[in-house]
């Protein structure tokens, strides 16, 4: 063929960002202008793949040549910079993502051309270097396209008419033999098993560039098949391109997902201008559903800069990618489904376990926003409901504490409402009806947000309100995993209060069956003082006691230990102090008190719950002169540790008989002891938490107790107390396991 019958055109371009589209508009026209129509989608991908390179790696101006060669179209993109080489050509299979849509290490325009062009190569002169392809002809060229004469030379036609750039040399020839699968770099990474995020990431990228797109997105379908979720994206604004809903008209060229490719030439009277496509800039989009089992399981989305881009060419071949990577991304998906189920079941399970270890309701509210933030949002707020109906705020948390305290001033000017799907809680207006317009509420305003009730046994116990910050969104998942979080914190929520009633009415309880400090009788020389501190269940009612009280000249004293502890044990405490009370005050001696008390202790029918108790009474002894020589002590010890005199001298001695208990038999006779003590001695009873305190397998025992009193000689009665109960604690420490009852009294 003669070489004036040859068509050229040429074009120079700046190194600019826009080139890449003005290069493929000019293409596009000239092909159509040669009547070249199943060969310009490849040529467009190519062209703008290497001028790419031009621009991003030369920076100079760059020249554009196509010539209409018989049967085949020769392209020559050529750049001034020919000391800075054409990056070396690589496999397709790099791993890109949007963050790295625009800083692509190069190479990827030849690989192209070594997958799609007949024959290509590089050429460097001094002046210049020059990448240049061939493509063949898949059908016989238009008589109007082309002049007639033999097959096309292996070389490119000399440049005769551009003299500043030398005429391009081939490097490598032969058949392209990918050029039937565009998608062999796709097929690359799925014989790879990659995670689905970079599957998903390859897939976007590979389909911009095989459809010389300018932006490319997946979205997939969520579980429950209602709604669609973007995963992946390049060259879109508004990221990040990570698991954000997407309503329909965002995501489909047409009102819903079709069996097939569609192609919408003008986004602008298209539903999806009000999606991100239309905030990129972009015109005109070909999408392909991803089917599995005759379900659409998802999309992918190629959209360009251009009205009328993509042809039915376009639309076939993003069919075909989709078609290929259907049932891997959804085997991929499924995989992540079941990882999520699990991860949210362990992150449950969790919670309950750390929830369940509270019993505390303001722990329960922060350790439940603390979850949360750790796993569902960015923020979150509690807010309880008292008895009578009131919301009250309890916790408030922000992942980043300069924005704690600004929400927790919106939160209580703008207590959140029930709200089961994400959307901002707050409208600028109401901000500014409460005067919270400042920058950072108004960031606090748009986060997306949920706000469930926390019900417990049919009753509102609260509220739990979990946000993320723009623009991550919830899932469906999230809202799943928010919904059964709320049900635990509210069963949480639930015992503490119970458990908070319960001691309340315990320590209630117990007060009740102890004299109050206040009405302690003042003895005349006597130092007396007092110990109590039940097990380690606040929420159970001790069975110890002690009393003491002053009736017709006479000081009374009690100490007693019901067997077991709880409701029936209170019981029993409060039946022997009060009859032991109304006894003595009619003036019966302390062995008559006895008989009356068990014989009230069977006719309540509690023989499984018998009582230990001392009981004494105190006299003044008249000394020389008519002054004070001590006391006179009545008692009864009915199966109760004996009590403890301390002389003056540190001999220690137990006081007094053992009889037997209460509450266990009828026919039992009692008997009165008297004692006298002089001034100087001390008196200690205890209960047996006290001689039964135990270290692994030693229990301190009398003997025990004796040696501790015999060291408290010339301490005062609270004195005593402190001395005991340190050296309980360093002898078993933290071992309380029962109630513990002390009574001292020092005579001065």
């Amino acid at each position: 063929m003669p070489h004036d019958a040859m068509k050229v055109a040429r074009q120079q371009f700046s190194a600019a960002p826009e080139t890449a589209g003005e290069a493929r508009l000019f293409v596009r026209d000239t092909l159509r202008d040669w009547n070249v129509h199943r060969e310009s989608d490849d040529i467009v991908l190519l062209v703008s793949e290497l001028v790419t390179n031009a621009v991003i790696h030369a920076e100079t101006t760059l020249e554009l040549t196509l010539r209409r060669l018989p049967g085949a179209v020769e392209v020559v993109v050529a750049d001034r910079v020919p000391e800075r080489a054409v990056p070396k050509a690589g496999p397709l299979a790099v791993d890109v993502s949007p963050s790295t849509e625009n800083a692509r290490s190069g190479g990827l325009g030849l690989a192209l051309a070594g997958a799609i062009a007949s024959t290509w190569g590089v050429s460097y002169s001094k002046d210049d270097k020059a990448v240049w392809f061939r493509i063949e002809d898949e059908e016989p060229a238009d008589d109007s396209g082309a002049a007639e004469g033999p097959a096309a030379a292996a070389e490119p036609a000399p440049a005769a008419d551009r003299p500043s750039l030398a005429p391009p040399l081939p490097l490598r020839r032969g058949r392209r033999p990918s050029r039937s699968n565009p998608w062999a770099p796709l097929d690359t990474a799925l014989s790879a098993r990659l995670p689905l995020d970079q599957l998903l990431d390859r897939t976007v990228e590979y389909a911009r560039t095989a459809l010389g797109g300018d932006a490319a997105y997946i979205a997939l379908a969520t579980t429950d098949e209602t709604d669609w979720e973007m995963r992946a994206g390049v060259g879109l604004t508004g990221g990040p391109w990570r698991r954000f809903r997407s309503r329909t008209e965002e995501t489909f060229p047409s009102a819903a997902p079709e069996p097939g490719p569609v192609i919408n030439d003008d986004l602008a009277i298209a539903r999806a201008h009000r999606g991100r496509l239309a905030a990129a800039g972009m015109r005109s989009l070909v999408t392909a559903p991803l089917i599995v089992d005759g379900r659409i399981t998802g999309l992918i989305g190629v959209a360009s800069r251009r009205i009328r881009h993509f042809g039915s060419t376009a639309a076939k071949r993003l069919q075909d990618g989709a078609d290929r990577i259907a049932l891997p991304v959804e085997r991929a998906r499924l995989a992540e489904v079941e990882l999520a189920r699990r991860a949210s079941l362990s992150f449950l399970a969790e919670a309950s376990d750390m929830l369940a270890g509270t019993l505390d309701e303001r722990m329960t509210a922060a350790l439940a926003a603390q979850l949360t933030t750790s796993r569902l949002g960015k923020w979150c707020v509690v807010h309880t409901t008292t008895e009578l109906g009131m919301s009250r705020l309890t916790y408030v948390t922000h992942s980043n504490e300069n924005y704690t305290d600004v929400l927790r001033n919106l939160v209580t000017a703008l207590p959140p409402q029930e709200q089961r799907e994400p959307a901002p809680l707050w409208s600028p207006a109401m901000l500014a009806a409460v005067s919270l317009d400042d920058e950072l509420s108004l960031e606090l305003a748009e986060s997306p947000a949920i706000s469930m009730p926390l019900v417990g046994r049919g009753r509102v116990l609260g509220r739990l309100t979990i946000g993320k910050e723009p623009p991550e969104e919830f899932t469906r998942e999230d809202v799943n995993v928010a919904e059964d979080l709320a049900q635990r914190v509210a069963s949480a929520l639930e015992n503490a209060r119970l458990y908070s009633n319960q001691t309340s009415m315990s320590e209630a309880l117990q007060r009740s069956l102890l004299p109050a400090k206040e009405k302690e009788p003042r003895i005349p020389g006597v130092d007396h003082a007092v110990f109590y501190r039940p097990a380690d269940e606040r929420t159970v009612v001790g069975g110890d006691f002690y009393d003491l009280f002053a009736t017709d000249g006479r000081w009374c004293f009690a100490i007693g230990d019901v067997c077991g502890t709880g409701p029936e044990a209170a019981a029993v405490t409060g039946l022997a102090r009060h009859t032991l009370r109304a006894l003595a005050r009619e003036g019966f001696p302390p062995d008559h008190i006895m008989r009356r008390l068990n014989l009230a202790i069977l006719d309540e029918n509690t023989s499984t719950r018998f009582l230990t108790m001392l009981y004494g009474e105190m006299t003044p002894i008249s000394g020389p002169e008519g002054g004070a020589g001590g006391m006179r002590i009545r008692l009864v010890s009915a199966g109760h540790p004996l009590p403890m005199r301390l002389r003056r001298d540190g001999d220690v001695e137990p006081l007094g008989t053992s009889q037997p208990l209460l509450g266990a038999f009828e026919d039992v006779e009692f008997f009165t002891e008297t004692i006298e003590v002089a001034s100087g001695e001390v008196l200690l009873a205890v209960t047996d938490g006290v001689t039964e305190r135990r270290n692994n397998n030693d229990m301190l025992g009398d003997e025990g107790l004796l040696k501790i009193f015999s060291g408290c000689s010339g301490l005062t009665a609270q004195a005593v107390i402190s001395r005991i109960d340190r050296d309980l604690e360093e002898f078993a420490p933290g071992g309380h396991t029962d109630d513990t009852a002390m009574l001292v009294l020092r005579f001065v």
